[in-house]
């Protein structure tokens, strides 16, 4: 089973590098770089604390963002010990300049921008969880794109972000009653 999903990875990552032109590689470089240490979720976590001024609200996001962080880049991943596909490519033939250190299963892009996305569908509004979904989505694939990280990786993550997300507003909920 195992050799499978490894098979379908390679395909996959095979088939994107097909995708990739300077355009395309500037928009992703730009995507994942606002999800390098969570900068765009504390930049959003930031602003819904400042309209809305909620603890429950607060608290729900911050602890989404750091669990999933926790979760997918220290104990999973370590974990798992899956090399990323881009340690395997020739260094001309990378986009990713910086080429991230550790282990590829599962990605923390993916879990930390869903645990947010997650969050913000139970607490913001439609056009809130809109604008915080499009930027979940294109930080997740670009990991995939640029070859940081397997699909599976990806979605793993964002399957983990999402439970988290919920565990968190479950959670906070249960400590903080929400403020209607």
């Amino acid at each position: 089973m195992l050799d499978k999903i490894k098979a379908f990875d390679d395909k996959l990552i095979s088939s994107v590098s097909k995708l990739h032109n300077p355009v395309l590689n500037k928009i992703m470089l730009i995507m994942t770089f606002m999800g390098d240490q969570g900068k765009v979720w504390f930049l959003v976590f930031a602003l819904i604390l400042y309209f809305k001024r909620s603890l429950y609200m607060g608290t729900a996001f911050f602890s989404a963002l750091a669990v999933s962080w926790l979760f997918a880049e220290v104990i999973i991943k370590r974990m798992v010990a899956r090399v990323r596909p881009c340690h395997k490519i020739e260094e001309e033939n990378l986009i990713l300049k910086k080429i991230p250190k550790f282990y590829s299963f599962p990605s923390s892009h993916s879990a930390t921008s869903f645990a947010m996305c997650a969050v913000s569908f139970f607490l913001c509004s439609t056009w809130v969880t809109l604008i915080i979904f499009v930027i979940a989505l294109g930080i997740s694939f670009s990991r995939f794109y640029l070859q940081a990280h397997y699909m599976t990786d990806v979605v793993c993550g964002i399957v983990l972000g999402i439970i988290i997300g919920i565990a968190a507003v479950i959670v906070t909920g249960m400590i903080i009653p929400p403020v209607k």
